[in-house]
């Protein structure tokens, strides 16, 4: 069973610092190497208007520069035989290229090594932050590439701003990285930054074993979120066979948040249009500020705090209804909404003139801001 326990983080000023700062490297080397599988995927494909057959038009030479045909390895593999010894020796070598593709994770890791000769600030980056960078950016072309389960891939990906970039992460963390310092505070031990002080709300459950880390920047800190296993807890799928007395029925929607079948009617709290006012009161006067000025990073601030508070309020809420929900039954039917298409703009009309006429969407944005508002669909998820 894997389970995400999320924290509070308290850095010293120095180990802030720190972490913004590789924050900042780590968003500007996946913007890099996204930029090399993108120009390799566009350089290696026409559109289908232009030509009947997807083939490149660029020379191979220029597809294929600066990636070396080899790799030669440099220590034993990590896995081992069934005689305890590793699969892949120091020395052997690995195509880099297979079948005209290019095994990019592999060759990107491997220059990482090279970026921290041309840029020496990225040596005091520890070395598996940079290679979740890298894995990062294989996921992400992977949904691009490559169509899930119902035969969709996502957009093409988008690089990261500065406010898009947000966490880092330790693939290799363990129970010993919790710990308590000279003043008996708990820390968590992050290499090459120390030992970073922590609210310990809740100890790990006994059984659980730390497998990773991630230090996640938000508008009012830093938090850390530890990924937990035990692979003794079995994930099993409970068959419930419903009964009159076990389920009940539920019927969203905007009038009532919920209605269920039993006769109980649940309002909709309406926690962004409660805040609404004072939100655009804050952007009103955000608009009058200089860009980047010190009163315009302050409000800011508060706007985005704000947003924060209203998404808080929304989850907690949400939580307590689906336990008040399951309190007397043990199975729920919802309908199958399509939020994706309730929130959809309405159709352009055209006149016999060629001119637009209303169509209605002024109404609709009223109402797609109270379905967001409501977010059904993270209540469904539940």
């Amino acid at each position: 069973m894997l389970l995400k326990y999320k924290y509070k983080l308290k850095p010293h000023k120095k180990q802030a610092v720190i972490i913004s700062n590789w924050l900042e490297m780590a968003r500007k080397q996946y913007n890099y190497r996204l930029a090399e599988r993108l120009n390799w995927f566009e350089a290696t494909r026409t559109p289908v208007n232009a030509c009947p057959l997807n083939v490149s038009v660029v020379p191979v030479e220029r597809i294929y520069q600066n990636i070396p045909e080899f790799r030669t390895q440099t220590r034993d593999g990590r896995k081992k035989d069934g005689n305890g010894n590793p699969v892949t020796k120091k020395g052997d070598k690995h195509p880099n290229i297979i079948n005209g593709y290019v095994a990019w994770e592999t060759v990107q890791l491997a220059d990482l090594a090279q970026t921290k000769k041309l840029f020496p600030e990225y040596q005091s980056i520890h070395s598996q932050v940079l290679q979740d960078v890298i894995q990062r950016v294989q996921t992400t072309m992977d949904n691009f590439t490559k169509p899930d389960k119902k035969g969709k891939t996502s957009g093409k990906p988008k690089f990261k701003g500065k406010h898009y970039y947000n966490s880092l992460s330790y693939p290799q963390l363990s129970n010993s990285s919790i710990v308590k310092n000279a003043n008996g505070r708990y820390c968590v031990s992050l290499p090459k930054i120390g030992l970073v002080p922590f609210v310990y709300n809740r100890s790990i459950p006994e059984g659980f074993k730390v497998k990773t880390g991630s230090v996640i920047r938000e508008v009012d800190g830093w938090y850390i979120s530890f990924t937990i296993e035990d692979k003794t807890v079995p994930v099993e799928v409970v068959e419930i066979q419903p009964t009159l007395k076990n389920s009940k029925g539920i019927d969203l929607g905007l009038l009532y948040y919920a209605v269920t079948s039993d006769g109980e009617f649940i309002e909709v709290p309406k926690f962004f249009r409660f805040s609404e006012d004072r939100l655009s009161k804050l952007q009103v006067r955000l608009s009058k500020k200089d860009k980047h000025s010190q009163s315009w990073k302050i409000l800011k601030r508060k706007i985005a705090k704000l947003h924060q508070l209203i998404a808080r309020q929304r989850l907690d809420w949400q939580f307590k209804l689906a336990y008040h929900l399951f309190s007397d039954v043990s199975a729920i039917f919802l309908e199958d909404l399509q939020i994706a298409n309730l929130v959809r703009r309405c159709k352009a009309k055209l006149g016999d003139n060629g001119q637009f006429l209303p169509n209605g969407q002024s109404a609709k944005s009223g109402l797609n801001k109270s379905l967001h508002d409501a977010a059904t669909i993270n209540f469904l998820m539940f």
